[in-house]
């Protein structure tokens, strides 16, 4: 597989891509051709061959929070939110096909961004993640809070299978995040992670 910046031509694929991965939450073709105009770089697809397979946009910014996906990402354009001159690199979106074979889509776009921004004097790598097992885990308990479920149980693992892609791929935990992003499976929740090496 390889990692390129996306390109026009890639509009219409890209899209599918995201129908596919987030349903009635998917960027709108505009919205992927707006990242791409706002922030170049940070716009990418992942080709198995030449067919893409998966895609990923990131913005620049001087800070972080615990506001929503919404607020942080300007609602996905990043037009408003974008700082050209910023440190942290912030993963706004990544997407992948189903039954992609050989190593997850993730880990290349994951790679791509360690080497263009930590490698280009960003201070870290952040990303929002979605806590897709956390609805059903919190369904089981009585007293639940997001704060538990993303506790590392005693090996060193998170419980949930995406904290569990992000860590395999060099993140960490800095926080959780109540109402981050309309995910049915988390509960709305989510967490930020951080990665600050190659």
């Amino acid at each position: 597989m390889k990692v390129r910046t996306i390109q026009p031509s890639d509009i219409a694929a890209v899209a599918e891509v995201e129908a596919i991965a987030w349903g009635k939450n998917a960027a709108t073709p505009e919205a992927i051709a707006r990242r791409a105009l706002v922030f170049e770089k940070g716009s990418i697809v992942v080709l198995d061959d030449d067919r893409i397979v998966g895609d990923a946009a990131a913005q620049l910014t001087d800070h972080i929070s615990t506001e929503s996906w919404r607020a942080q990402t300007d609602n996905g354009q990043i037009a408003a939110s974008h700082k050209p001159h910023g440190t942290i690199a912030y993963g706004v979106s990544m997407s992948a096909r189903p039954g992609v074979p050989g190593k997850g889509i993730a880990h290349h776009v994951i790679r791509h961004y360690a080497q263009i921004f930590l490698g280009g004097g960003c201070l870290a790598l952040c990303v929002g993640s979605r806590v897709p097992g956390f609805a059903k885990w919190a369904a089981d308990r009585k007293e639940a809070s997001l704060g538990d479920y993303l506790v590392q149980l005693p090996d060193g693992r998170f419980r949930d299978p995406e904290l569990r892609l992000y860590a395999s791929n060099g993140f960490g935990i800095l926080w959780g995040m109540p109402d981050y992003f309309p995910d049915e499976k988390s509960a709305g929740h989510g967490a930020m992670m951080v990665r600050r090496h190659l």
